[in-house]
C-alpha cells in the first residue's frame, strides 16, 4: 500500500492573485523556468491527485502564470479521449481472474468490510479490479478524505482547453499502468488485505502527506513521499528517478518551442534526481513562486 500512496502523487497531489517569489535555494510547488536562450519563461507545478477543495492551493493563484503560457504539458494528455478511454481497459485483473484467486475467504471478508465502509460497495462487486487500483480508490474516496476530492490535473487541463491551448502528454496511460503492474498481482492483493486490517492508518498517512503538500515545499514533500518507499528502492527508481530522466528531453523540447505550463506529480520535483534539480543541471534557473493559500477554502 505504501506504493499506492506514492503512486497517487504521480498518477493515476485563490482569493488573491499576488504571489511572492524567493531565492534559488528555496523550495516551492510552482517554479518559473528561465534560461538565456528561452524567449519567455515557462512554469512547472507539482500536483497531488486527490485533495479536499478546502486544502487546495487556489487555481486562481496560478492563473497569471497559466495565462503567460501557450501550451500545457502533463504526465498524460487528459484532453485525449482515446488515451483516457484506454484507462478503463487496464484497471481490471487480467486473464479473467479475481480477488478470489489471490485471497482466502477470511482475507476477503476483511477487504469486504473495508470496501463497504469506505466505498459503499461489497468486495464481490469490485473483485475484478486490480488490487492496487482498488487501494487507491479507497484511500482517495470521499469517506476516507471526508470530502469529495478535487483533482488539480483536471482543473488545470480544463483551464488550458477553455483558452484553446494544446495539452501534451509526457507519457501514456499504458506506461503508467505498466509501472503499477510491475508489482505482482499476489503482492498487490496482500497489500490490499494488510490495508484492510487497519485502513485508518493508511488514511492518516495520506492526510499527513496532504499537510506536507500544503507547506509548498517540494523537498519536504519528496522526503515524505520517498519515506513511504524505504523498503523498495527499486520501485522508487522506476516510479520517480527513471521517469524524471525520461521527461527532461520532452520538457526541454516543449519550453524551447513555446512558453509552457507543466503539471506533474509533486513528488517528481524534489531530490537530487528530481525534475527541478535535473533542469538546473541543464543550466536553467528555477525560481520558486509562493501561491497565496485560500482564506475561505476551496476553488
Amino acid at each position: 500500500m505504501k506504493r499506492c500512496i506514492a503512486f497517487l502523487l504521480s498518477f493515476l497531489l485563490t482569493v488573491g492573485f499576488v504571489s511572492t517569489t524567493f531565492g534559488q535555494s528555496a523550495n516551492g510547488l510552482l517554479y518559473e523556468i528561465t534560461r538565456r536562450d528561452l524567449a519567455q519563461p515557462s512554469y512547472i507545478f507539482g500536483t497531488i491527485h486527490a485533495i479536499c477543495p478546502a486544502d487546495m492551493l487556489p487555481i486562481t493563484g496560478m492563473q497569471p502564470y497559466l495565462d503567460r503560457t501557450e501550451q500545457m504539458l502533463m504526465e498524460i494528455d487528459m484532453d485525449d479521449a482515446v488515451e483516457m478511454g484506454s484507462m478503463t481497459k487496464t484497471i481490471f485483473i487480467p486473464e479473467g481472474k479475481t480477488l478470489n484467486d489471490y485471497l482466502t475467504a477470511e482475507q476477503l471478508a476483511k477487504v469486504d468490510e473495508m470496501t463497504k465502509s469506505l466505498l459503499g460497495s461489497p468486495a464481490e462487486s469490485l473483485k475484478t479490479v486490480k488490487p492496487s487500483v482498488l487501494s487507491v480508490m479507497i484511500i482517495a474516496s470521499r469517506k476516507a478524505l471526508g470530502c469529495t476530492p478535487s483533482v488539480y490535473d483536471l482543473l488545470l487541463m480544463q483551464s488550458a482547453v477553455a483558452k484553446k491551448k494544446p495539452v501534451i502528454g509526457l507519457e501514456t496511460v499504458a506506461s503508467q499502468i505498466k509501472l503499477l503492474d510491475s508489482t505482482p498481482m499476489d503482492k498487490q492483493a496482500k497489500d490490499l488485505y494488510e490495508m484492510a486490517l487497519d485502513p485508518q492508518k493508511k488514511i492518516a498517512e495520506l492526510k499527513s502527506l496532504i499537510t506536507v503538500y500544503k507547506t509548498q515545499d517540494s523537498e519536504k514533500l519528496f522526503e515524505y513521499s520517498t519515506g513511504q518507499l524505504t523498503s523498495d528502492k527499486e520501485f522508487q527508481t522506476k516510479l520517480l528517478d527513471d521517469r524524471n530522466h525520461a521527461w527532461i528531453p520532452k520538457i526541454e523540447t516543449s519550453i524551447k518551442e513555446k512558453p509552457t505550463f507543466i503539471a506533474v506529480g509533486a513528488a517528481h520535483l524534489g531530490g537530487k534526481i528530481g525534475v527541478i534539480n535535473l533542469l538546473r543541471e541543464k543550466g536553467y534557473t528555477l525560481k520558486p513562486i509562493k501561491i497565496a493559500p485560500p482564506t475561505g477554502g476551496g476553488n
